[in-house]
């Protein structure tokens, strides 16, 4: 598969996706679509490619917007990616309607922090809420960040309820612990002109007012001469509050400008401050969390999920410089305090905010869609053999037929022709009581699998919707008794085994991989979509001199063998499987 994330800058492709987009290359081709800046070379060069957005821009531009939603119209036509993973507001809300408009068979949205808070104006807030909602209904999945969000999104029904799940939002416990960090603290202090005695409170983060800044410089106005205080982070000139200092001392404030090595910054800080006006879910303040740093964050949602008051830290009124200085002084002026909350920080980072949990959450909505839809599809070894199995589309129907032929040859379904078995598997893989999966190699089916949830209804809706196709392309077997007589006997098989509904009907193998060990994958693959589909048994009928087909049945978890006649005269064997 193709999977596309778009952002409005590359900034936020390599700091808020990066490893979603890595872990991503595993299911196929992935590719980063914003504005291009800085940070794409190192995006390329760990296998991302990226497609520029020129027009795209973080601050409030329409003309601009307007060039960005055309580049971007553009870039999906070109590319027919299978899923499109949209963050940020605008590109959040634009990158949803018009993913589906240009046919993309996916789209998943990350709700990062709604850009409306309780304590926004009510007109913003309905404004905010009514494109939410609209843009919501072309996305199949909504991966919200925050809980408080979540909650919003379900009671105020912004978004339907079955495409919301709980994403949370972590950081690489790997690179951000307190015995990594720690190991530089000194030698990172020393090049800050950091002195033994004095206490470092720190903020990592875009030089915008919404962050605090203008706050901080006056709480540190409060505060002892023995603390210094930090600002890192980049310029951010697109946004309407952005600020014009990037390095250099303001107020007792020094600024840093951008910084890789915030990792190293966190081990030589003793306290953490954001006094940020909105969030989703604040990365710098749970990489200060996961490093070991007491935390002095505002009352608002995203920061009151890093922050436990009291435990790891203080929580502060938004915009209250006083406030933010006393709970500042109180960390600076008790060492062991600072110990403690730092512990616990650590502590609940280890806890709740792992990265890998969210990968894996983001791998497992792409894995579960494409299932749904009719596009997943896995890399497997069989024997010397890489081979695809996928759910099947009716263009295989030919070679599942010709499959089914050359390998069920004694089969009373092979007698039928291969008219009978195309149509038969086309509606088998449009039904929606059936599945069928292939097993694909260098672009030719070299296996199938075909089952049912209930094989009646299936029977039923055939010859419902396909008895006069299916009549013409039996007209020459339908000169022969036997014709007629197997099946009525088909149709009407039940009794012995009967009450399974579910069923697996036909699999075949290929000759060249036959010994590889695929027939168990296609058991495997098929099993996996009766428990998905919420069945709890199947079962297989097999001919009694079937032996390999046995023997593997009952390798995969079918129960003993029982005698069971489908038609007249022709031993066969029912096995059933259960959850």
């Amino acid at each position: 598969m193709k999977i596309a994330h778009l952002t409005t800058v590359d900034l936020s492709l390599r700091y808020l996706v990066l490893p979603q987009l890595e872990a991503a290359r595993d299911l196929g081709e992935v590719i980063g679509i914003s504005a291009s800046g800085p940070f794409v070379p190192e995006l390329e060069e760990r296998g991302i490619r990226h497609v520029s957005l020129p027009s795209s821009t973080r601050g409030m531009s329409p003309i601009a917007d307007i060039r960005a939603m055309r580049q971007l119209w553009l870039a999906l036509r070109a590319e027919n990616p299978d899923i499109l993973h949209t963050h940020n507001p605008k590109p959040g809300l634009y990158g949803r309607v018009l993913g589906r408009l240009a046919g993309v068979p996916l789209v998943v949205n990350t709700v990062h922090g709604l850009y409306a808070t309780e304590d926004s104006p009510w007109l913003k807030r309905m404004f905010v809420y009514l494109l939410e909602a609209v843009a919501s209904r072309f996305s199949h999945a909504e991966l919200v960040q925050n809980p408080e969000d979540l909650e919003l999104l379900r009671s105020w029904r912004i978004a339907p309820a079955s495409k919301l799940r709980l994403l949370g939002n972590g950081v690489d416990l790997g690179k951000f612990n307190p015995e990594r960090v720690g190991a530089s603290r000194n030698r990172t202090r020393e090049d800050l002109g950091i002195a033994d005695d004095e206490i470092a409170v720190g903020l990592v983060g875009r030089l915008v007012a919404e962050k605090g800044i203008p706050e901080l410089l006056e709480a540190a106005r409060l505060l002892d001469e023995n603390v210094k205080v930090f600002v890192a982070g980049p310029s951010d000139p697109d946004k309407t509050d952005a600020l014009v200092t990037e390095d250099g001392s303001v107020d007792r404030v020094e600024f840093l400008g951008m910084r890789r090595d915030v990792d190293a910054l966190y081990g030589a800080f003793d306290v953490f401050v954001l006094p940020s006006h909105r969030e989703g879910f604040p990365r710098a303040a749970m990489e200060a969390a996961a490093c070991g740093l007491p935390l002095v964050l505002t009352d608002i949602r995203g920061c009151r999920q890093v922050v436990e008051p009291g435990v790891n830290g203080f929580l502060v009124p938004v915009a209250d410089p006083q406030q933010l200085a006393e709970a500042i002084t109180r960390l600076v002026g008790d060492a062991r305090l600072r110990s403690q909350m730092g512990a616990a920080s650590a502590a609940k980072a280890r806890r709740e905010f792992d990265e890998r949990s969210v990968v894996d959450i983001v791998m497992d909505t792409y894995r579960s869609l494409a299932d749904r839809e009719g596009l997943g599809w896995e890399t497997v070894r069989a024997g010397s053999h890489e081979i695809k199995i996928r759910p099947a589309s009716p263009e295989d129907a030919p070679a599942i037929s010709q499959l089914h032929r050359r390998r069920i040859e004694t089969g009373f379904l092979s007698s039928l022709g291969p008219g009978f078995l195309r149509l038969l598997y086309q509606a088998l893989i449009h039904s929606t009581h059936g599945s069928v999966i292939v097993a694909e190699s260098e672009d030719e089916v070299v296996g199938f699998i075909a089952g049912t949830a209930d094989t009646n209804a299936f029977y039923r809706e055939f010859l419902r919707r396909h008895v006069l196709g299916a009549l013409l392309r039996l007209v020459p077997a339908l000169f022969r008794v036997s014709t007629w007589r197997r099946i009525w006997e088909t149709l009407r098989y039940g009794g012995d085994g009967g009450e399974v509904s579910a069923e697996l009907l036909s699999m075949a193998v290929a000759p060249g991989v036959s010994r590889s060990g695929l027939g168990q994958q296609l058991v495997r693959a098929l099993l996996h979509w009766a428990e998905e589909e919420g069945m709890g048994e199947m079962k297989v009928v097999v001919g009694a001199d079937n032996a390999a087909a046995i023997t593997l049945y009952c390798k995969m978890g079918f129960g003993t063998p029982r005698p069971y006649e489908v038609h007249r005269g022709v031993e066969s064997l029912v096995m059933k499987w259960q959850l």
